[in-house]
């Protein structure tokens, strides 16, 4: 029998009907001061407590291991505090309960989706994702997931809307699983006007002092409303609602041109091009980490396309003090045609995407993990002075848009799809006829 524990915790009414109404996936959209927090961090520790298995652990994530720290760490330790034995890791932000009637232990760990290496490798029980829209997409597939199999553990994903992303596309997907009768998962979306839980005088204070998007978003859980501070939310809504984010079929008599943000500690992404008239397709879109060089040529020659040329950053003419060779050496040895752009300034990049993406049809399916991207690409908050800064914020979505900078920076004097650069195009020559200075630089 289970030891009988108090945390303190008493839960508000609609807190109580999810604890109750939760299954083993669980996507819970949830406006802002709804309590979701302490609800989750709670439901992990019921849970805990009275899971048969032995020495269950679980696992609550945030978008950072800072935000694990800043928003749940203090909650966590109030709410175990009186829990006979607790031990409390501050460094590890690790909670462990034991339980002397079964001789083992439950933990509760804080982690960061920044730094996924830390989940893999574990077993959970259970995980609560909290705000996935700004966790990396792969995070729930490629890490979580697995790690819940061999003890059929539960999941709870936690958040409101941040635009049209993955955590929508789990919401949706969701409520397609619960249609078909799938008895696993469960959703629910808590809006502010709903729930009474805040004010109706504060909630008109809060749309009186914000802008209707952001109040949308916040407070009504709406995934229409375009993310606050994206750079290219309105245009990626317009492109959704004109249908051209669609299936966009690979034609084979116009080259696929690529363009690249190349990562050393960070992913590689690369974008699929083809120009035909005045309209660019983005027809594919890759992006892994982890990997040499060779690994992203190998995926280019399984693919059927016909290529032009491969676009790189600056950066990739930078010899390597190791190796002497830059990667655009590398990438020219494995096969590859490659062009470099100069560098240029992000603000100008940003501003040559805008003037592009009108132009721009994606597809659906094969460019998925780009068009989250490109939607949730954002300005950095400054949450001391409480407004956005003038510069990116350096998240999971910033390679796939630093690649597309680069796309529209390398085409914006094309004027068909013949071939990719006219004579205006201001790009450095291929490797084979430059002679990069390491120390002079450009």
């Amino acid at each position: 029998m289970s030891q009988e524990v108090s945390t303190g915790y008493t839960p508000r009414k609609h807190q109580m009907w999810l604890h109750k109404a939760l299954k083993r996936f669980n996507v819970l959209v949830c406006h802002r001061r709804f309590g979701k927090t302490v609800f989750s961090l709670n439901h992990t520790l019921h849970r805990g407590i009275r899971c048969p298995r032995h020495n269950p652990q679980y696992a609550y994530v945030a978008p950072t291991y800072g935000q694990a720290k800043r928003v749940s760490w203090d909650y966590l330790k109030d709410y175990t505090k009186d829990i006979r034995g607790v031990k409390t890791y501050e460094q590890e932000l690790r909670v462990d309960i034991p339980r002397p009637d079964r001789g083992d232990r439950v933990r509760i760990m804080l982690l960061g989706a920044d730094n996924p290496d830390a989940i893999r490798g574990l077993y959970l029980d259970g995980v609560v994702i909290d705000e996935y829209a700004q966790c990396d997409p792969g995070l729930w597939g490629e890490v979580v997931r697995p790690a819940l199999s061999d003890r059929l553990g539960w999941a709870i994903f936690i958040g409101t809307p941040k635009g049209q992303n993955h955590f929508h596309r789990i919401y949706s997907n969701a409520g397609k699983y619960i249609a078909d009768g799938d008895p696993e998962w469960f959703r629910t979306l808590q809006r502010a006007s709903e729930t009474k839980i805040v004010s109706k005088k504060e909630l008109e204070s809060a749309a009186a002092t914000m802008s209707e998007e952001e109040y949308d978003q916040e407070y009504e859980c709406s995934f229409s409303a375009a993310l606050v501070g994206a750079y290219y939310g309105k245009a990626m809504e317009k492109a959704r609602k004109e249908k051209r984010i669609t299936r966009v079929p690979y034609d084979p008599n116009v080259p696929v041109h690529t363009f690249w943000d190349l990562g050393i500690n960070d992913t590689t992404a690369i974008w699929f091009l083809q120009i035909v008239g005045k309209e660019y397709h983005l027809i594919d879109h890759y992006e892994m980490s982890g990997e040499d060089l060779s690994h992203y040529v190998k995926i280019l020659q399984e693919k059927p396309y016909v290529y032009g040329e491969h676009t790189l950053p600056h950066d990739a003419a930078a010899r390597s003090l190791d190796t002497g060779r830059s990667r655009q050496e590398t990438l020219r040895n494995l096969g590859l045609r490659t062009r470099i752009l100069p560098r240029a300034k992000v603000e100008d990049g940003i501003n040559a995407v805008r003037l592009i993406l009108s132009r721009c049809w994606f597809d659906e399916a094969r460019c998925e993990r780009g068009i989250h991207a490109l939607s949730s690409y954002q300005r950095k908050f400054d949450s001391k002075n409480m407004v956005f800064q003038n510069k990116p914020l350096h998240d999971w979505a910033s390679n796939s848009a630093d690649a597309f900078r680069y796309l529209a920076m390398g085409t914006k004097n094309v004027d068909n799809g013949m071939g990719i650069y006219s004579d205006k195009a201001k790009l450095l020559p291929r490797q084979a006829d430059m002679d990069y200075d390491y120390f002079g630089g450009f």
